[in-house]
């Protein structure tokens, strides 16, 4: 049976393409592209929105400027307008985005395409994105589209009908980012998309579906300025980025380039993030047959490489003690704040880090290197919900440098305790909501999350311990796990109870165990 494809597109122009502004259903084939019976081509006018745009090279370095054309145009556009050239249906979601940055403008101009099948048993009437950006006025400005509605950082696209159980939904949505300042000071979650002097960084920038829950809907929550007040289901990505070619760009996937284009595939992501500089130096190494490409300013090449030799060993332990490493390789990039962020494929590591790096073992960009290495497992292959259940990857992620200094510095074990757990103790289980703090969340979240999964360990043994860590990354893969998960993969590694274990460290005294 054919299956119908529902199209929702913002008029834009971009690289001369041309896109109607509509919201449409129509029936085609098994291949999922759009089909009609109208005639060959067809003479439409466009009053769209916003104008259009040619990436051109300016004599001015580093800049891309944009050749604008007026905004009422006529085009002679063959029918039926071809869906964009994504991956075969189903699957995951699919996204492409077309991206035109001018670096000293400190300006994104955006079309993404996102196509996906209703893969529930309910209709949708309505599709919601995150857009973190969002959150800050005249960062994030999105063209018209139909039924759209934006209530904090929450975008909601409101069908003209219901998209039925099977049925694939492909949306195009237009927009422009003003990249705001971020300062060697600032941390995340504030500062993940951010210009500084010499580096621009895009985490958290671009749209992304929420996570639906049968039966209930699609999940929305309020942005928090606290840990990482986003929720990311996976999805696959091709990203074609227009830029001055004298700009160098860190991004994570198959990366291949051709003039102004630089075009990267990443499959099963979280999001798609990068960071800019025409500063950037590469250094690049091999762990296992996992290629590494550091990004690092000039002067910082010794601690570039510090940080290539530690996750270079990070990546061999980890896989060997969690599973294969999840992603095809990894890029890893010194940013211009003082925080340090996980993406998928990519580690963006604190300036402050860089700059303070000394060569001792102890440094914190040795610790930060692993603890974000960390999170390609526990975060990019098992996702959790980093707002209401963030203890989930943070504790996770800090036992692991824990894992790491035992392997290769194991005089050094006593020192991170001291370092890090210091009048440590309550309930793991807040959400972002219950802090205020930056400092509180961490010492809660990360410190006493990765003492209750040493106490785990201590509870099941190594063996037992181990084994557990690899199964919950292979039930976990690709998902979003959550606690209800962590303790039932815990439960079938021991004959005990693990009751008492988790009330000591869950509020309320811990989750029913059955």
């Amino acid at each position: 049976m054919a299956s119908p494809l529902r199209v929702v597109a913002c008029a834009t122009l971009l690289l001369a393409s041309v896109v109607a502004c509509a919201v449409s259903s129509v029936r085609g084939p098994n291949t999922h592209r759009a089909s009609t019976e109208l005639p060959a081509t067809q003479e439409i006018r466009y009053d769209a929105p916003s104008t259009a745009i040619t990436p051109v090279v300016s004599s001015h370095p580093g800049l891309l400027r944009v050749r604008r054309v007026p905004a009422s145009v006529e085009a002679r556009v063959p029918r039926p307008v071809p869906a964009p050239p994504l991956l075969e249906l189903p699957g995951l979601p699919q996204v492409i985005l077309n991206i035109v940055l001018n670096y000293p403008d400190r300006h994104l101009r955006v079309t993404q395409h996102i196509r996906l099948v209703n893969a529930t048993d309910d209709p949708w009437d309505e599709i919601v994105f995150s857009v973190p950006p969002a959150r800050t006025p005249g960062v994030f400005m999105l063209d018209p589209i139909a039924g759209a509605t934006m209530e904090g950082t929450m975008l909601t696209l409101t069908m003209t009908t219901p998209v039925l159980p099977g049925e694939p939904v492909s949306i195009t949505l237009a927009y422009e980012i003003n990249i705001p300042d971020v300062s060697p000071t600032d941390g995340h979650p504030e500062g993940n998309l951010g210009a500084g002097e010499r580096v621009i960084q895009m985490g958290d920038w671009h749209p992304t579906l929420v996570p639906y829950l049968p039966g209930l809907g699609w999940q929305r929550w309020s942005y928090h300025a606290i840990g990482d007040p986003v929720i990311y289901p996976i999805a696959d990505y091709d990203v074609r980025l227009y830029a001055d070619p004298s700009i160098v760009i860190a991004a994570p996937g198959v990366a291949t380039r051709q003039g102004l284009l630089r075009r990267y595939e990443l499959q099963q992501a979280r999001s798609f993030a990068l960071l800019a500089s025409p500063d950037y130096r590469l250094l690049e190494a091999d762990a296992g047959g996992i290629p590494l490409r550091a990004y690092v300013l000039p002067g910082y090449a010794g601690a570039g490489q510090h940080a290539v030799d530690v996750a270079s060993r990070a990546i061999l332990q980890f896989s060997d003690l969690f599973g294969p490493y999840p992603t095809d390789g990894l890029v890893i990039a010194q940013n211009a704040y003082s925080g340090s962020m996980e993406y998928s494929g990519l580690i963006s590591l604190s300036r402050q880090a860089f700059e303070v790096y000394r060569g001792s073992p102890q440094a914190l960009l040795t610790r930060l290197t692993v603890h974000e290495v960390a999170h390609q497992w526990w975060y990019g292959a098992v996702g959790s919900d980093q707002v209401h259940e963030p203890w989930l990857d943070e504790a996770l992620a800090r036992y692991s440098e824990l894992l790491y200094y035992e392997r290769y510095a194991p005089d050094l074990v006593d020192w991170w305790w001291a370092a890090h757990f210091a009048a440590v103790d309550g309930a793991i289980d807040g959400s972002i909501y219950d802090f205020d703090t930056s400092y509180d969340y961490i010492r809660q979240v990360y410190g006493q999350g990765a003492r209750f999964i040493h106490d785990v360990r201590r509870w099941l043994g190594d063996e037992q311990f181990f084994a557990f860590l690899r199964a919950y990354r292979d039930a976990g893969e690709g998902r979003l796990m959550g606690t209800d998960d962590f303790v039932t993969i815990l439960q079938a590694h021991s004959e005990r109870d693990p009751a008492p274990l988790i009330g000591r460290y869950f509020s309320a005294g811990g989750l029913p165990i059955e």
